[in-house]
Formats: C-alpha cells, sequence, structure tokens
C-alpha cells in the first residue's frame, strides 16, 4: 500500500512541476534550456545533453555516438526489428514541452556505419506529445514512401518513393484534383509497411496512428510532398 502511495505522489509531483519554468524528472532539476532523452540516460536528461543553437541551420543539435544507443527488439507478427527512442524535452518559462518519442532503425545505423548521429529541433514548429519539429540524420539514410487514398492501389504497391533533394524528400502525385478533395496519408518506411513503428502519420511515427487527411486548396492536376526528416515535418505544395 505504501508503494501504491508513493507512485501515485510521484505521479503528482511530476505533473506539477512540469508546469513551472524548470522541469523536475525523478528529482533532477533542469534549467531552461532543450535536453536529449535517450536510452543512455533513461529519459533522464543533464546539462550534458542540452541541444545547442547552430546559426547556419537555424535549428537546435546535438550529436551522440552510436555506442550510446540500446535498442529494443520488437516484434512485428514475428518479424524482429530493433529500434532505439529518444525524446526531446524543451523547458521554457512559458510552459514546457516534450516530444513524442522518436525510433532510430538499428538497420540504418549498421547499414551506414554510423559513428554518430545528430538530432534536430525546430522550437517553431515543437508540439507537445508529438514528433513534429524533431528527428535526426537516419531518417535521410533510408527510403520512404508516401502512401494514401488517392487511387486504387496508392496504399500498397502504388506508393510513391520519395526522392532526396538535400535534406528534403520529395514526391509528386499527378492527377487532377479539384478544391476541397481531401487525402489520406501515412509515410511508411518500406513498401511493405515494416517497421510498423517507423511510421509516419505527419505527427508521430507509430503502428497504431490514426490516418493523416490533407485537404486540397485549389483546383491542380499536380500535388507535391516535401518531406523534411530532419524535423518530421511535412508540407504540401500545389501547382
Amino acid at each position: 500500500m505504501k508503494k501504491k502511495i508513493f507512485y501515485v505522489l510521484l505521479g503528482v509531483l511530476v505533473v506539477l512541476t512540469l508546469s513551472g519554468c524548470m522541469m523536475n524528472l525523478l528529482d533532477i532539476t533542469l534549467d531552461p534550456g532543450i535536453y536529449l532523452g535517450y536510452s543512455k540516460n533513461n529519459n533522464i536528461p543533464t546539462t550534458d545533453d542540452l541541444l545547442t543553437y547552430d546559426e547556419s541551420l537555424g535549428l537546435y543539435t546535438i550529436t551522440i555516438p552510436t555506442s550510446d544507443l540500446t535498442y529494443e527488439e520488437i516484434d512485428e507478427g514475428g518479424a524482429i526489428f530493433e529500434l532505439s527512442y529518444y525524446k526531446i524535452f524543451y523547458v521554457k518559462s512559458d510552459g514546457n514541452i516534450a516530444s513524442a518519442s522518436i525510433p532510430i532503425w538499428k538497420d540504418v545505423v549498421e547499414d551506414n556505419n554510423l559513428e554518430q548521429i545528430t538530432i534536430y529541433l525546430d522550437t517553431t514548429k515543437m508540439e507537445e506529445g508529438k514528433a513534429v519539429g524533431a528527428g535526426d540524420d537516419t531518417k535521410l539514410l533510408q527510403d520512404w514512401y508516401f502512401a494514401g487514398s488517392w487511387g486504387a492501389k496508392t496504399w500498397d504497391e502504388d506508393a510513391i518513393k520519395f526522392e532526396r533533394q538535400g535534406d528534403v524528400l520529395v514526391a509528386t502525385i499527378s492527377k487532377e484534383f479539384k478544391a476541397n478533395d481531401t487525402i489520406k496519408y501515412k509515410i511508411k518506411p518500406t513498401p511493405g509497411w515494416q517497421p510498423w513503428h517507423m511510421i509516419f502519420n505527419g505527427e508521430v511515427y507509430s503502428d497504431a496512428s490514426d490516418d493523416a487527411v490533407y485537404t486540397l486548396k485549389s483546383d491542380t492536376n499536380e500535388l507535391t510532398v516535401k518531406f523534411y526528416p530532419k524535423i518530421s515535418y511535412i508540407e504540401f505544395e500545389e501547382k
């Protein structure tokens, strides 16, 4: 009974401290700043895990050794995938923000012989409980596919593979659309969708998220999708 009361009180304390200008995680108080929580620190960051601002990019960044990552074995219908997760804590005076957990796929790290990974944050796009605004450079080293409802088989074999243009991934749909038409969509990591936990719906990477929806603003015969994996951000251009 005492243990149960302790955990209830701990939960209340965490909620209360998250609402202040400092964040308290298991008795560790964080001053205002942007912190990385990941497997090395058990999602309890310290000043060693601070992101710093890169003026040339206009983003906050932190680079970590891949040897610091611990991977979870995830069983997806009998197929095993190894993923390591991180999240960003933005501690500030007008309310703290914690991102959703973002996966790193071990296969991508090993296939590219990566010794370090850089993680990025755009504070102007970050939202509580979402991946938007945060990401890493491994996401540029794997394939991604835009899947959705604009055609008969476009969720599956006719999904469009993104093409890399610098730090942006681009997919173009050629079809006649009318203003206010809608497209349901997700971004998948492989033609067969797995690992399901890497599926991105514009807000989170998850095997259980809702489809995202885009509403056309005008009549057009070409819709371009731009995916910025380093900050988990999607934008659309109607031609």
